[in-house]
């Protein structure tokens, strides 16, 4: 990416979701949580208003994000979020700290000091070495980092060929992987609506086993993959013995990265090691579709030791990214917003 020329300034417009639909294709940092059918769905789930914005320099793209804005009512000051995001990197170009800092400062412009919304952005993962260069950006465009992690991750470098990509597999893993693959197992593709439906009763069994609820589960990604057009691209994998359903895995393929939603497997699917082969089928499928790395979703060691230990062994590398950083409007804006978080935290418990 061109460095910015200090007598030019950027250029920030509003576009409509088929305009980004089309321009989300020009950047290899662009997440499937960026794309028009995801982020539609999602502001809906929360009464929220999905809007894009592009930023250009004489006429160029230099950025674009999706952001989700919730308003108070009356008051009109709210928040604006931005779910990993914005997209900076053009295909074929490197990340520049000079650039990423000056989308930034446009996009508080806007949000925070023209439209009095607190500006939240929750940054794309990055790689280690940019992660210093991430937070000076945000320091240096007056954003406040708020406390604890950001998503943690294992991200597959998909460059190898596929027996490399067996041979960093953990021992272990790659046992458990052969063991499946001696079976019958029948993996099947789609996006198809009957699939995801296919998939759901298993969900909902290791929700129930597991007690969590997954707010975004599997009826909100058949929504998704209903809506998808260019950049979306929602897919399920199922695996089959015989007849019956054994396990299943819900997956995003945007930009240069897959990455790992949704999974379970029946207790049959796991005796017959199902989702070692899914996984395997997966990482196949994001290499045939030119995907650079795959990001096997969140993890929590502490809180979900097991899943950790599984994704770990997948010879990964562990990814974290940095804390959601925040930029406040004016007075009396802010303490209205902080307020209001306030009681809804309390009336939530």
């Amino acid at each position: 990416m061109r460095a910015l020329m200090s007598e030019t300034s950027l250029t920030l417009s509003r576009i409509d979701d088929s305009q980004a639909d089309q321009l989300i294709g020009e950047f290899a940092d662009a997440s499937w949580r960026q794309c028009p059918a995801y982020a539609r769905t999602a502001a809906a789930q929360i009464g929220a208003v999905s809007e894009y914005v592009k930023i250009t320099q004489d006429g160029a793209l230099v950025a674009l994000a999706n952001v989700r804005v919730k308003k108070l009512p009356v008051v009109g000051t709210g928040i604006a979020f931005v779910s990993h995001g914005p997209m900076v990197m053009r295909r074929g170009y490197e990340f520049d700290s000079v650039v990423f800092c000056e989308v930034l400062r446009k996009l508080s412009e806007y949000y925070s000091e023209t439209r009095k919304l607190c500006l939240r952005i929750e940054p794309h993962v990055y790689a280690d070495d940019l992660r210093d260069t991430v937070k000076t950006g945000f320091a240096d465009a007056g954003f406040a980092r708020q406390a604890g992690n950001g998503y943690q991750t294992f991200m597959i470098d998909l460059a190898p060929d596929l027996d490399v990509l067996r041979k960093n597999l953990n021992g272990k893993w790659r046992t458990d992987l052969n063991r499946g693959e001696r079976g019958d197992l029948r993996i099947t593709r789609s996006s198809d609506a009957e699939d995801f439906d296919r998939f759901a009763p298993l969900l909902e069994q290791l929700a129930d086993k597991k007690g969590f609820s997954a707010p975004q589960d599997t009826e909100f990604f058949k929504n998704v993959a209903a809506q998808a057009a260019v950049s979306d691209n929602i897919t399920v994998h199922l695996a089959w013995d015989g007849d019956e359903l054994v396990g299943g895995h819900i997956g995003s393929y945007t930009g240069d990265t897959a990455v790992y939603l949704l999974g379970a497997t029946t207790y049959k699917g796991r005796d017959l090691r199902a989702s070692h082969v899914l996984q395997w089928a997966v990482i196949g499928h994001a290499k045939s579709l030119g995907m650079g790395r795959y990001d096997l979703g969140g993890v929590d060691e502490k809180s979900n030791p097991a899943v950790h230990r599984f994704k770990k062994r997948m010879g990964g590398t562990f990814a974290e990214n940095i804390a959601i950083c925040e930029k406040m409007p004016e007075q009396p804006y802010s303490a209205i917003i902080k307020g209001a978080e306030y009681l809804y935290r309390k009336v939530k418990g």
